[in-house]
């Protein structure tokens, strides 16, 4: 019979964490399963925590958007171990559980949880970190610095358009070299984006080619900007047909290094939204490592 840890942050703004913690025991125990309640107030404690009991842990349960998925993973990936992972999304974008389709519905995630299946996805991280969704950097990685939490709630996923378009004009761009099993490549880019979903700022289809279970980072690279083809580039973002779109470059590998030409040059990355390291940066993928509930 499983056995359930919730992990949740009693200090996340506005989100009544706990309330949905306790529904979600409540829902457990009609059907006899018995629940532990772990509440934190900061990620390290919580990715402390796991790492720590990871051996007495069956499924953990976490509450909120990729942010505190990423810090499961990442305990996961310190650990060197996984447990089952049931998602309850309460974020504002969940890229990650929209690219399993587990539901944005509080019961119906329960369900999910209680009655759904297993499914085997990939652990891709940097050196210590877990990558959830994407890694950013330049002008996504800035862009999502300049979003707060009040806009995304207010906007949604519309809200990093308007202020991608923003920093797409003001930014300059720099040269990056991209290292992969097939090579070095140097672009001069405005940003780049690797992802391991479909799912990235709550738009689905932003690259069809993506699956969480593929063993595979995939690269976007945006080698030019016009500011005559932004209908093309918004068309991109929504639909993911970015094979039709001569400035994009894509790759994708098991591993990769991503530095700066210039080395005196610092260049911010952003993990599933929160601030990252400089580059240079190390990629990799372990397929299959963790096992999520997923709709049956």
């Amino acid at each position: 019979m499983p056995k359930y840890t919730v992990i949740y942050n009693e200090d996340a703004g506005k989100n009544d964490n706990k309330s949905i913690a306790e529904r979600f025991q409540q829902a457990a125990e009609r059907l006899k399963r018995s629940t532990t309640l772990k509440a934190t107030s900061s990620r390290q404690e919580a990715l402390d925590y796991v790492v720590d009991h990871i051996d007495q842990l069956d499924t953990v349960i976490t509450i909120g958007g990729d942010g505190s998925i990423n810090t499961v993973f990442s305990a996961f990936l310190k650990a060197k171990k996984s447990v089952k992972v049931g998602i309850i999304p309460g974020g504002t974008v969940n890229n990650f559980a929209k690219a399993l389709e587990i539901p944005q519905d509080e019961e119906a995630a329960f369900d999910t949880i209680l009655n759904g299946h297993p499914l085997a996805v990939d652990l891709a991280h940097t050196e210590d970190r877990a990558i959830i969704s994407s890694l950013t950097l330049g002008t996504l990685a800035d862009m999502a610095r300049h979003v707060g939490q009040d806009e995304k709630k207010k906007w949604g996923p519309l809200i990093y358009l308007s202020k991608g378009i923003r920093q797409l004009i003001a930014k300059k761009s720099y040269q990056i070299k991209v290292s992969t099993a097939g090579g070095d490549h140097v672009y001069r880019t405005r940003f780049l984006l690797a992802t391991t979903t479909n799912s990235v700022g709550g738009f689905t289809n932003f690259d069809t080619s993506a699956s969480p279970a593929d063993g595979k980072i995939h690269l976007v690279i945006l080698k030019h900007f016009s500011f005559m083809r932004l209908l093309g580039y918004l068309s991109y973002f929504l639909t993911g047909r970015f094979r039709d779109i001569k400035d994009v470059n894509q790759l994708t590998a098991q591993e990769v290094e991503i530095s700066a030409v210039d080395s005196h040059l610092k260049v911010e990355t952003r993990i599933d939204g929160d601030p990252s390291d400089q580059l240079p940066i190390k990629l990799g993928v372990e397929q299959g490592f963790v096992q999520v509930m997923v709709p049956k």
